[in-house]
Formats: structure tokens, sequence, C-alpha cells
């Protein structure tokens, strides 16, 4: 497959071996880039502030905007978002966010192409082998994906080899969890716990993803 905007990303984000989701590192970066988007280049762009002036923010990502510092570009972009709030039930009554709205695009078109270079590419294939986790939120995702993207006969190996990763991953944060949970035991007090201090963390990041503000 020839690289294109999506396969570079994806295929440097696989390659990175850290114990952490590889699509949360995609995703915490689109979220990133996003924001610093909508506060720079989208101010000139009539066509994006139709769409921030449309939808808004959600409170995750307005407090994101918010911490950037950039008051005066976020000011001139919820102005015209208030006024179309006055002008519009149909958007006042509504609960949108364009961060949310242009991630979630992008995202899609990443779970479209890692299923394509999982199914024709044996060099990604043992790079996705390779991953010891894919975060609970992103397994959903490309589950829902996979019927979609891969044949009848590649979809099922495909789930069963996110069952597989998350189950081995899964059982290694149960032990770790026992482990932590133990420490509060005054029979074990003052056992080094090393790695398993961060259990409860570990454990929040399988479950919960990336945070919505970056």
């Amino acid at each position: 497959m020839k690289e294109t905007i999506y396969s570079i990303p994806i295929n440097e984000s696989f390659e990175v071996i850290d114990g952490q989701c590889p699509l949360c590192r995609l995703h915490l970066k689109l979220i990133d880039d996003t924001l610093d988007y909508t506060l720079g280049a989208a101010m000139m762009e009539p066509d994006v502030r139709q769409r921030t002036n449309a939808l808004g923010f959600c409170p995750g990502h307005l407090d994101a905007l918010i911490k950037r510092q950039k008051r005066l570009p976020l000011a001139l972009v919820l102005e015209t978002h208030i006024q179309t709030l006055q002008k519009s039930d149909k958007h006042l009554f509504s609960e949108n966010c364009y961060v949310c709205d242009r991630v979630g695009g992008f995202l899609r078109a990443y779970y479209t192409n890692i299923l394509y270079l999982w199914r024709t590419e044996e060099t990604f294939r043992k790079k996705w082998d390779a991953q010891p986790m894919i975060c609970r939120p992103h397994t959903a995702a490309l589950a829902a994906a996979a019927p979609k993207e891969l044949s009848k006969k590649e979809a099922p190996v495909f789930t069963a080899s996110l069952r597989q990763k998350a189950s081995a991953y899964m059982q290694g944060l149960s032990e770790s969890l026992a482990i932590f949970i133990r420490s509060f035991d005054h029979r074990f007090a003052g056992e080094d716990l090393g790695e398993h201090k961060q259990a409860v963390q570990v454990t929040a990041a399988f479950l919960s993803g990336p945070k919505s503000g970056a």
C-alpha cells in the first residue's frame, strides 16, 4: 500500500512498544492538532467557522481551549458561536462539539486504514501482534469497524486477535490490582510494590482511553 496521510502516522505509532495503546497516541495527537487548528488557521476559514459556530465545544474541549491561553482567538470563536445560538433553537437545544466531530472523522479513517493494513501488509500485522494492548474504547471501535472493512472470513480472525490481546492484558491488570489491594493489609506493610503502585491509573487508562482534553 502506498503510504498516505493516514498510513504514515499509523505505522509510526505501531512501531512504538511502550505498553500504551497505539491508538491512544494517534487519538491524543488528533485532539492536540485540532485544538491548535481551532485557534489558528481555522479562524480564517469561513466553512470551519460555520461549523464551530453551529457545534460549539463540549466541556472537556472548551476547558482545553481555555488552557491554551489564546484568549483573543477563543473570544472571537465564542462570540460568533453565541450569536448563532441566539438565532437558532436548533443549535441551542443540541449538544455537539466541533473538536469531537473533527477528531471522530479522522479516527474513523484511521480505523479503516488500520484494518486495511492488517489485511494487506504482513509487516504491519507483525507490528499489530507485537502491541501488548489496545485500550477498551479503541478495541470496541475496531471491533465495530471490522465487519464493514473485512471479509466474512477475515473479520472473526481480527476480532479474535482483539479479544486475545485484551484478555492477556486484563489478566495482568487483575494481578496487579490484587497486589496493590494486598498492600493495604498490615501483614504486607512495607512490601515494595514497584510498578504495581500505578495499578489503578494503568487500569483506568485501559478502560477509559484518552482524556477529552489535550
